[in-house]
């Protein structure tokens, strides 16, 4: 569109990053995952409370690799995602190291990590 460029865009993600929303969003999200009673945005974690561990992977900032990835192996939330090894992930059809590092670095940033088996 005529006059919007990268900071236009910029400064609309950070803006859902502030609210827990990202661009992209798939089609299968309901409407309550979206927007609260009052119709301002909220994640979903808020809407229902589930903490952390129930926030839809959805609604985090993600490579379109790493997500369609977590999408084949029908990974839905936080929790979903700590439950997984690295080795699981890895296993995943075009799921590299790249992926699996941004994967670590975002779930640090809810100071969570992936699964280690025994």
């Amino acid at each position: 569109y005529k006059n919007f460029g990268e900071t236009s865009l910029k400064e609309i993600k950070d803006m859902l990053t502030a609210k827990g929303l990202s661009l992209g969003a798939p089609a299968e999200m309901e409407e309550s995952d979206i927007f609260g009673g009052g119709g301002g945005l909220v994640s979903q974690g808020a809407v229902k409370d589930e903490g952390v561990l129930g926030t839809r992977l959805a609604l985090i900032d993600l490579s379109i690799r790493a997500r369609k990835a977590l999408e084949v192996l029908r990974l839905q939330t936080l929790g979903d995602l700590v439950a997984k090894s690295e080795a699981e992930l890895l296993a995943c059809k075009n799921f590299g190291q790249t992926s699996l590092h941004e994967i670590r670095q975002r779930l640090s940033e809810y100071g969570l990590r992936l699964h280690e088996p025994d």
